[in-house]
């Protein structure tokens, strides 16, 4: 049941959508005591929505809201079951949340709010990047891989900060976001969900195989097996994606992304050409168990899952071409890790 303002009567919250700012979901669509959480790449995922009193809220959700106590608990299914909690405003037209990346904020929209934010976003032809256009210059071809936490995304934006690489995240694509990083963001990890989702001709089809692969990731955090046919569906328009880029703005580039193992490595290559080199960071498991945890603040849920990906992540082997190991330990900086790409990519 429903008032005359829109707020079911079990509910704090009005009907209709809530658009996130700082968290990895775009929105959610609230009908009473549950809601539909939207991602960019269109992956739609069921929520439970409980209201009373949770506790004691995050000193940053008091700071900045004001309320003391979490009056809202929400939670989904993505491999494993997540709840945030948050505290609503007493419109009941914010929710504010502190997740695992951090302080996020879903705002009440109309219908035609709704409409014309949904609308607005980069071209997926040609998303626009802090780089020069010189498509008659290809230079050095980079895919920087490993498991989660290793430094993919840090050690292609230092890339571009230091060298003038474009550096192309491969998470952005299976979000459906911009790809292209700016190079002085503090967290390019964490960067991507900042990042616009992307619109036009070509995105339905787009979304339909990241689904797919989304489907797949999150059977594989659940400790589910790697699926070739679904990973190869979606390397493969990841890779008509990054041909038509690298010919379109050319210079050199460093691309970030997971690619698991030798065969998938040789599926991309055999898109790409000859000319792309692997660089596969490796570091000790529990190093990289400690560098997840700091990076989503704790959360061991997310930490576990993301860890049962990384099980599944195979260093380059002596056979194969165009591929090179790079070891990480704590004690190197980030720019130790540079020069160490550097100088294995320039031998």
């Amino acid at each position: 049941m429903v008032d005359e303002e829109g707020k079911s009567s079990t509910s704090i919250l009005h009907d209709g959508s809530y658009f996130a700012t700082g968290s990895w979901y775009s929105s959610i669509v609230v009908k009473g005591d549950t809601a539909v959480m939207m991602q960019p790449n269109g992956t739609a995922l069921d929520m439970k929505l409980k209201f009373g009193e949770f506790g004691e809220a995050d000193p940053d959700i008091v700071e900045t809201t004001g309320q003391k106590f979490y009056n809202i608990s929400l939670s989904f299914f993505f491999g494993k079951e997540f709840t945030e909690l948050g505290v609503v405003s007493e419109d009941g037209l914010r929710i504010t949340t502190k997740n695992d990346i951090g302080l996020s904020v879903l705002d009440w929209m109309s219908e035609e709010e709704a409409a014309a934010l949904e609308a607005k976003g980069d071209p997926i032809e040609a998303p626009p990047g802090p780089y020069k256009i010189q498509p008659d210059i290809l230079g050095k071809f980079l895919w920087i891989t490993g498991g989660a936490g290793v430094g993919k995304s840090t050690s292609a934006q230092l890339l571009s900060k230091m060298h003038g690489y474009v550096y192309y995240e491969g998470d952005c694509f299976a979000s459906c976001r911009n790809p292209y990083i700016p190079p002085d963001v503090q967290n390019p990890s964490l960067a991507q969900f900042l990042q616009k989702p992307l619109i036009g001709e070509g995105l339905e089809e787009r979304r339909e195989v990241c689904k797919r692969a989304n489907e797949m990731f999150g059977e594989m955090m659940a400790g589910g097996d790697y699926d070739k046919g679904k990973a190869e569906e979606y390397y493969e328009k990841m890779c008509e994606d990054i041909k038509r880029e690298r010919k379109r703005i050319g210079g050199d580039w460093s691309i970030a992304g997971v690619t698991f193992r030798q065969d998938t490595r040789n599926f991309i290559r055999s898109k790409l050409g000859p000319d792309l080199v692997f660089v596969v960071l490796n570091m000790e498991m529990e190093d990289v168990r400690e560098r997840v945890r700091t990076r989503h603040l704790g959360e061991e849920g997310m930490v576990d899952m993301l860890m049962s990906v990384n099980r599944l992540c195979e260093a380059a082997t002596e056979d194969e071409d165009n591929a090179v190991n790079v070891m990480i330990t704590n004690e190197m900086s980030k720019e130790d890790v540079i020069s160490k790409i550097l100088e294995k990519v320039n031998l």
